[in-house]
């Protein structure tokens, strides 16, 4: 067997009659911005506070204003942290993860979803990043495959979340009172 290659029908000529540019700077070519004013620095204030009182209202009504404003909004939800500490195809494994995290760090909220074909065990809600890393840093100890994740939350269940919160601190409070009366 022989190579065979294709010779072509035309000779190409180069023309040396091409300009080269031998001279590199582009700055002729770039936009000249127009007048820029200089802005000044702010300059360090300090203020000294002189009360010692507390900020007066009500701070719940001004997160439900501030809840209610961003429920108007369809902002797709609020950002929050959850810790993700099981995810796997085995359903006992998930549950005695549940049963575990419940048992052993008993104050997070812990829940077990199917997304097919994964059981996802997730613990906590958080709303900054700082206070997440700091509690999945205790889970990681038990738990070494769990990591983070950012999820977005409906306004509405923030509302209900923290209202919930809100009558369970207040019944805490009650029975603290009645203790301490008897």
């Amino acid at each position: 067997m022989g190579a065979v290659a294709c010779k072509p029908s035309q000779t190409t000529s180069s023309s040396s009659s091409s300009t080269v540019i031998t001279n590199t700077d582009f700055a002729s070519y770039m936009p000249v911005p127009e007048h820029v004013e200089e802005v000044s620095k702010p300059q360090d204030i300090e203020e000294t506070v002189t009360s010692n009182t507390l900020p007066t209202g009500d701070v719940n009504e001004e997160v439900n204003t501030i809840l209610g404003d961003l429920a108007s909004r369809d902002l797709g939800g609020i950002p929050i942290y959850r810790i993700m500490v099981y995810s796997g195809s085995n359903r006992a494994r998930a549950e005695d993860v549940v049963y575990n995290l419940k048992e052993r760090f008993g104050n997070y909220e812990v829940e077990l979803t199917f997304e097919q074909p994964n059981y996802k065990v997730k613990a906590g809600y958080y709303y900054d990043r700082l206070t997440a890393h700091a509690e999945h840093t205790k889970i990681k100890r038990k738990y070494r495959t769990s990591f983070l994740i950012k999820e977005k939350m409906n306004v509405d269940d923030v509302q209900a979340r923290i209202s919930k919160a809100e009558e369970r601190k207040n019944a805490s409070e009650l029975e603290d009172n009645e203790e301490n009366e008897d």
